[in-house]
């Protein structure tokens, strides 16, 4: 067996706390399952002490020093990673910006990692969550980082897309398997605290399920070949209909469906049964009433070789552990007084627009309006939208929150709210306040229910990438004869 590198997320501990604070018994449950000599812990939280001017390319950076200063056998002869939240964007940072091809990296699990954001680390960028810091831990609140773990960062962002590329394949071209385990149950003593991402259904009380799953969905949409060409009369008449509230079909915008998820190999990926993000009792990484849960996966991922058809085995199996998850959960009984399980179960989706004009720039304001074909029988897309968070670092980006599945205590099963979606309608129009002469090229992206089914999956993010055409008039630029 390779060693285990143990990468924990942020925030795991003060300017004293030990391994075993936040590892709990996983190192020894690893141990015993693999051999004593087995497991190393990478502590680098303890070594950053959550500056605020450190990024996590900063962190990435560290944990490449690190290997190379005193773990070289590591990076020569392999090793399996274990990350907890924070430590996936680290790692699979390192990797893209360190790693060779293939990685020494052969297994990498992640344990409630933080792909697509957190929602506290909105709240952990409040002032009074800063003072917390500083006064109960006695470290710095980490801001860059927390300017990293945002719904809608384009640094996530762009390393979730970075894999997908030909040439930077995960699977096919580092060679590394990777695998996502999460739960969605929040611990008794936070289920009364006023914040909502602590007790979001369908999140573990840090991280969505549908951010902690590496099987996204990613759409482009861009200009057509002539939209850049568009009379400026034209345009006005198009942005005056928007202004007006008035429904515009016009053929300045594609979009690609290819980077749908269901187009690549699947990673693995496991819901754990009565699983929190932390806790003594329901932690992914230290609770002590799921280990029977969360070991099995653990083990069935570090032994896997890379071979595709056994890598394929463990994603079926992560399937088969998840149904066995929400079978279990379907039976919990409901009393009218206490927390509705059934409820923390039900299936959200993440969707992530991210709006830049065609120079790469974020577009700053702009509004999106849904407006669903609707039918007898059918779901409007809006209903279902429960939170919307625009991340203010990064202008054009904003996440919507959605409930896709609703549980029937009839059948004690999970209905799916997708497949019942009408076609829809998503209406982007920007401005620019401080430039009566510019004008953005409005979108109407018309979906079927086909479509609309197919890039938006339950525990799953879906992230829209729009080039909004943005076009001056005839008075920012003109030539005449001399």
């Amino acid at each position: 067996m390779k060693p285990i590198l143990l990468v924990h997320g942020y925030s795991s501990e003060g300017n004293d706390t030990g391994a075993q604070a936040i590892y709990g018994s996983l190192p020894n449950d690893l141990r015993a399952e693999f051999g004593e000599s087995v497991v190393i812990e990478l502590n680098l939280s303890r070594w950053i002490s959550l500056s605020e001017g450190i990024s996590i390319d900063d962190v990435s950076l560290a944990m490449d020093r690190a290997l190379k200063a005193t773990h070289p056998n590591l990076l020569a002869d392999g090793f399996h990673v274990v990350i907890h939240s924070t430590g996936a964007l680290v790692v699979r940072n390192w990797i893209k910006n360190h790693s060779p091809k293939p990685s020494p990296i052969e297994n990498l699990v992640h344990l409630a990692g933080a792909h697509f954001g957190s929602g506290l680390a909105h709240v952990g960028k409040g002032q009074l969550a800063r003072w917390a810091r500083q006064l109960i831990f006695h470290t710095g609140s980490g801001g860059q980082v927390l300017n990293e773990l945002l719904f809608g960062s384009w640094k996530s962002l762009d390393l979730a897309q970075y894999f997908l590329n030909p040439g930077t394949e995960m699977f096919d071209d580092y060679q590394v398997r990777e695998y996502c385990i999460i739960g969605s149950q929040i611990p008794k003593a936070l289920r009364n605290i006023p914040i909502r991402y602590i007790k979001e259904d369908s999140s573990d009380n840090t991280v969505r399920t549908s951010a902690g799953n590496l099987n996204f969905s990613h759409v482009r949409v861009f200009p057509s070949p002539d939209a850049t060409s568009l009379r400026v009369d034209d345009l006005e008449v198009l942005a005056e209909k928007r202004r007006d509230g008035a429904v515009i079909s016009d053929s300045s915008y594609e979009f690609d469906l290819s980077r749908i998820s269901t187009a690549r190999r699947a990673t693995p990926f496991a819901i754990a049964y009565e699983t929190a993000h932390f806790g003594e009792d329901l932690g992914i990484v230290s609770g002590k009433k799921n280990r029977a849960v969360i070991m099995p996966l653990l083990k069935l991922a570090l032994g896997t070789d890379h071979d595709p058809d056994a890598y394929d085995a463990v994603t079926e199996n992560f399937k088969a552990a998840t149904a066995k998850t929400f079978t279990r959960a379907g039976r919990l009984k409901y009393r009218l007084l206490e927390w509705n399980t059934q409820k923390q179960y039900e299936g959200h989706a993440q969707l992530v627009f991210r709006i830049r004009d065609q120079f790469g720039r974020g577009v700053e304001h702009f509004d999106i309006t849904f407006r669903s074909k609707s039918k007898r029988g059918k779901v409007e897309l809006e209903s279902l939208i429960e939170d919307r968070r625009m991340n203010k670092n990064h202008p054009g980006t904003l996440t919507f929150y959605l409930r896709t599945q609703e549980f029937k205590k009839g059948s004690k099963r999970w209905k799916d709210l997708v497949s019942d979606l009408c076609a829809v309608d998503v209406e982007i129009s920007a401005d620019e306040p401080n430039a009566k002469e510019i004008q953005y090229i409005p979108l109407n992206l018309r979906l079927t229910c086909d479509q609309v089914a197919s890039a938006l999956k339950s525990f799953e993010t879906t992230v829209i990438d729009i080039e909004l055409v943005r076009l001056p008039s005839h008075e920012v630029f003109a030539i005449s004869e001399g």
